[in-house]
């Protein structure tokens, strides 16, 4: 069985983490990839990739095209930008579309976790004050359904998902743990 994780963190921490936990829970050889390592270009949106199932662009993402087809069980996690995945992560989303056309990997398994630590957000008045206001989980749900999004749109079957809020993704390992074992069960 061939396990992949992706790492859309542009730091090796709780992301990292969480990805770790799941993907050793399977008790599976794995390949974590961290695409802060990876030099992928954004969509130049030649549409190409929309009747030949292929994109021209040549970097690093050609080398991911292979391991996405050849695994599994695929492991995505992001740590929450402004309600949404990192940049890095979001370009290799957009760089998926081939696989969006395509649909090879469809009924794939897949597991999915964010974190992220918002406990306050700016909001800005009719007169342009700006106020702290408490953010409970909306954000980093936010950034869960743009990844959960994103997998049902290749077809990607998601056996489940984790988030974690303020920054303390052990508080979650148990459920991490879990996640790791539904995915090879």
């Amino acid at each position: 069985m061939k396990i992949l994780g992706i790492s859309g963190s542009p730091r090796e921490r709780n992301t990292c983490y969480m990805l770790k936990t799941v993907l050793d829970a399977t008790n599976h050889e794995y390949e974590l990839i961290s695409l802060k390592n990876k030099n992928i270009q954004p969509c130049c949106d030649c549409r190409y990739c929309h009747k030949n199932y292929k994109c021209t662009l040549n970097d690093d993402m050609q080398e991911l095209y292979d391991k996405l087809l050849n695994a599994d069980i695929i492991v995505l996690g992001s740590p929450t930008y402004f309600s949404n995945v990192t940049g890095i992560m979001k370009i290799f989303m957009d760089r998926c579309l081939p696989f969006y056309f395509s649909r090879k990997l469809k009924n794939k398994k897949t597991g999915v976790v964010t974190v992220g630590n918002f406990e306050k957000y700016l909001e800005f008045d009719e007169k342009g004050n700006c106020k702290w206001h408490k953010e409970e989980e909306s954000s980093v749900l936010k950034c869960l359904r743009n990844l959960e999004t994103f997998c049902n749109h290749l077809g990607l079957k998601i056996i489940g998902s984790v988030y974690v809020l303020h920054s303390n993704p052990k508080e979650k390992k148990e459920e991490l743990i879990q996640l790791g074992k539904k995915l090879v069960s």
